[in-house]
């Protein structure tokens, strides 16, 4: 199929499916649904999708506690980050060994912080927390979940450091809080951001606090750092890592039809938010990848008319109008030659209010910015935006609130120059200043949270939230969004579960991921047909298995997923950020975009066409400001594949739009890049 009539066969399915949820959701009679009455399949039905749904409240209330935690310890709150966890936790921290017990944990990040509360002036401390595999156990009170940490860390006018590494951490449900019990950080590497990890081997050991604090116990599992291997104990390995079908849960019939009338509200209630949920989400990173390409009007579209843009210490943009004159200010429209924008939409903490009207989110900004001959930048930054669904029941983004933490010149790093702004920063005047200081990391500053700490100031997910009215066919369409919402969950899981494969060179359990006909394209190597075709592939970039000096570090984040109507089939757009290089050699930097598909097969998914298209290759001493036109990776006659590439691409200082598989969700229209002259 071609791409327009891809993009136009997905718009008329997606507003099949919006058309749908209106009519289900405009229905004002408050009439039991169908499936609500007495019988015990019914009733069984209906415990089984509570189920179902508090299994994915669940994982989603982890995410935003693991992802709290990050941005507890960006601030250096250390106090915060230590109610995080349970009171018989543990930490481990590269090779600090084991601390046990809050108390302890609470003065091990004191200790960490050198006795401050906060961060001081020109204090860097981002710790991004991307890439989760979240798996829940049957008991429904625990779980496991595996992340990775992209560290920026430093001082003003002292030194910067890249820092990498995931984690394996488990977590208890306790009185319905989640908590931390148990974490533990397994260092990459922590090095110089001058000559990164190809001049530099790791210069802490993975010591932190060391002999300043002793341990409870030495560490369970000592790893070599870099320029030394090692391959986490990925608790989802050997496993599939998506969702499972639940076991039949107890059930026992309301004592009044009242209560069961009750019991179909909440149901009802949570499977809308849990659809809400996943659509802000998309949203958010569909507006990153429109950002990326200066698709100023796409970008646009997905907010409301009486939007506001508020960079803090710089002012607030009101209206849709204004906030376009400003993107256009920023450069001209579309894909522009020798312009890298890239503004990655990171670690979301989201909270749909209560009617379902409105929601708010918290997320990271990554970026990497650069004008080719001119200068090049690395930023970053924290969103606290607003979300409001209109007359139509669409999501729109009514607040987009950016307070910038770093933005300093690729040359210099953190450590040397923070740069009050961008050089893609426009002189276009706002309607009004903004309240407070500049948020930048040369001054203490704290970006507010919309949302209380998650375990002292805890409160039910479900909190105020029932439906007013059950609608006809109401049970009917909660379980559509239930089975959807598992089902992105899911595809998150595998394609993350693919990037840590891929970073550690596990090709026989990356292969394990894809369904029989699967295919692989990398960069322009070609199409590989088929699982035996994939593993043949994937001996393109080394055998199987780390070695010394080699860093392989793939990672993937925020993904747009989209599930069909029947659930067979979905697609995703994810974006692609590696770290890769040879110790004393050579270090690079890779960027790009996945397109691709994924098919539901003996109820699991898998990969059915993996597809990646690199934005970029740069070495890190060069950056992106003087980089070298060249190709990307092709085809090798030795291993050669069994198609050729799809379509032709090229890289940075080069610019290409990887099509999208999604239309635009606010106007239901794929993007047309306009005619050239």
């Amino acid at each position: 199929m071609n791409f327009k009539r891809r993009h136009a066969a997905i718009g008329a399915m997606l507003a099949a499916m919006a058309a749908g949820l209106a009519a289900c959701a405009n229905q004002a009679a408050e009439q039991p649904d169908a499936a609500a009455g007495t019988s015990a399949a019914q009733l069984q039905r209906l415990a089984d999708l509570e189920a179902r749904a508090q299994r994915l409240n669940d994982i989603n209330d982890i995410k935003r506690l693991q992802r709290t935690y990050g941005y507890h310890l960006d601030e250096g709150q250390w106090d915060d980050v230590a109610d995080l966890f349970a009171a018989n936790a543990t930490i481990e921290i590269g090779d600090d060994g084991v601390y046990r017990g809050r108390d302890r944990i609470r003065a091990y990040y004191r200790l960490l912080g050198n006795g401050r509360n906060g961060l001081a002036p020109g204090q860097l401390n981002e710790h991004l927390q991307v890439m989760p595999v979240i798996t829940l156990h049957a008991d429904g009170q625990h779980a496991q979940g595996t992340w990775r940490a992209i560290i920026l860390s430093g001082q003003l006018g002292k030194d910067a450091w890249w820092g990498e590494g995931p984690y394996e951490n488990q977590y208890v449900k306790e009185n319905g809080v989640w908590k931390i019990s148990s974490l533990h950080w397994f260092q990459t590497l922590w090095v110089p951001y001058e000559g990164g990890w190809a001049k530099n081997p790791d210069t802490n050991g993975a010591r932190f606090v060391g002999n300043r604090l002793t341990a409870d116990s030495p560490p369970t599992l000592p790893h070599k750092t870099w320029p030394g291997a090692f391959t986490p104990p990925f608790h989802f390995r050997g496993k599939y890592p998506g969702l499972t079908p639940l076991a039949r849960t107890a059930t026992s019939a309301p004592a009044t039809a009242t209560k069961q009338r009750q019991q179909l509200a909440r149901l009802v209630a949570a499977a809308q938010h849990l659809a809400d949920q996943d659509e802000i989400e998309n949203l958010q990173r569909i507006y990153g990848f429109y950002l990326d390409k200066g698709l100023w009007g796409e970008a646009v579209a997905l907010l409301d008319e009486d939007a506001e843009l508020e960079i803090q210490g710089r002012g607030i943009f009101r209206g849709r109008q204004h906030i376009l004159a400003y993107l256009r200010a920023v450069g001209p429209e579309g894909l522009q030659a020798g312009r890298l924008y890239d503004q990655m939409q990171l670690q979301p903490v989201t909270h749909v209010a209560a009617s379902g009207q409105t929601a708010q989110a918290r997320w990271h900004v990554f970026s990497q910015l650069a004008k080719h001959g001119e200068f090049h930048e690395w930023a970053t930054a924290v969103q606290e935006n607003e979300y409001r669904k209109d007359a139509e029941g669409r999501w729109k983004i009514r607040r987009l609130h950016v307070y910038p933490t770093m933005v300093t010149p690729y040359e210099q790093g953190w450590g040397k120059v923070s740069l009050p702004a961008s050089r893609f920063e426009p002189a276009l005047r706002p309607d009004a200043a903004s309240a407070g200081p500049a948020s930048t990391y040369d001054h203490a500053f704290v970006t507010p949270f919309h949302y209380s700490h998650p375990v002292r100031n805890a409160t039910s997910s479900a909190d105020g939230r029932a439906a007013r009215s059950i609608p006809a066919g109401a049970l009917d369409l909660a379980e559509r969004q239930i089975a959807m919402a598992e089902d992105r969950a899911s595809i998150e899981n595998i394609q993350t579960a693919y990037g840590y494969y891929l970073a550690t060179l596990l090709w026989d359990d990356l292969t394990g991921l894809f369904a029989d006909d699967g295919t692989i394209e990398i960069a322009l190597r070609g199409v590989y047909v088929g699982r035996a075709a994939v593993r043949r592939n994937l001996n393109l970039y080394g055998q199987a298995g780390l070695d010394d000096g080699v860093l392989h570090n793939h990672m993937q984040f925020q993904q747009v997923i989209h599930v069909a109507p029947d659930g067979r089939t979905a697609n995703l757009r994810s974006r692609a950020l590696s770290m890769m290089g040879n110790f004393e050699r050579n270090a690079t930097w890779m960027g790009g975009t996945y397109e691709n598909e994924f098919v539901k097969i003996d109820g699991r998914w898998l990969f059915h066409r993996d597809h990646q298209i690199n934005t970029y290759f740069t070495p890190y001493e060069t950056g992106w400001k003087d980089l070298a036109q060249r190709p990307a990776p092709g085809v090798t006659e030795s291993n050669p594949p069994d198609r050729p590439p799809s379509y032709p691409f090229d890289m940075y200082p080069k610019n290409f739009l990887p099509p999208f598989h999604y239309v635009n969700p606010a106007t239901g229209k794929p993007y047309t890049a306009p005619a050239r002259n």
